[in-house]
């Protein structure tokens, strides 16, 4: 479940439809135009997948004339402890449920907890080392919001289709360890700034339903 500024709903489609056909009124052929307009439909149809399925924030076509009531509740900025992270990107992609809950296109939900007041500022947290933190912290390389939330969609999404995860239970939790292919982060912390940084490609996910607990890089013992 996507969230657009831009809506999905025929009125919408038909709305930007006639917009086109009354710029392009005696501007260009009629068959052109119709051309142009089903080019236009198609795009806001498949908006919603290419994001999702790409990790891009691609362009809307009516940002700034959508009335404020057909617009999406979104997520407010979320303060890095450290960095000022643009949340721009997790704003359109974050569904503000009230009460401080924000859910995503995943069906994962962010709730107040941890103790940084919030699980997408623990999220944040997990963006810089803490070097002098005993043991060994899992850090991402991304500093953005907007791009560790879809990071973390697309590792869950991965593990509901059983794709190198690993998965255990424990305490009303669930505990994903997945594989995503790619270098991710690295391992930070005493332990991980002593062995010189170690690259990690695996996320540890942590749920209690579809609530997130924590999500961080991991490399998992052999």
């Amino acid at each position: 479940m996507a969230v657009l500024i831009l809506s999905r709903d025929s009125q919408q489609l038909i709305r930007l439809v006639e917009t086109l056909f009354r710029v392009l009124r005696g501007r260009v052929p009629i068959g052109w135009a119709v051309g142009l307009a089903a080019l236009l439909v198609a795009y806001v149809l498949a908006q919603p997948y290419l994001e999702r399925t790409l990790g891009v924030s691609l362009p809307g076509l009516a940002r700034g004339g959508t009335p404020a009531g057909d617009r999406a509740p979104v997520a407010p900025p979320v303060e890095s402890p450290g960095k000022s992270p643009s949340p721009a990107t997790a704003n359109s992609y974050l569904r503000d449920l009230g009460n401080e809950v924000y859910e995503t296109p995943a069906g994962l939900r962010y709730k107040r907890g941890s103790q940084h007041g919030h699980r997408l500022k623990h999220l944040l947290a997990h963006a810089e080392d803490m070097s002098d933190r005993p043991g060994q912290h899992g850090v991402f390389d991304d500093h953005d919001l907007g791009s560790l939330v879809r990071l973390v969609d697309a590792a869950y999404e991965q593990a509901e289709r059983g794709e190198r995860v690993a998965v255990r239970r424990e305490e009303g939790r669930e505990v994903f360890t997945i594989d995503v292919g790619k270098r991710i982060g690295y391992i930070g912390g005493r332990s991980g700034n002593r062995r010189g940084r170690p690259a990690a490609r695996h996320v540890r996910l942590v749920l209690q339903g579809k609530s997130v607990i924590t999500a961080y890089p991991i490399i998992p013992r052999r």
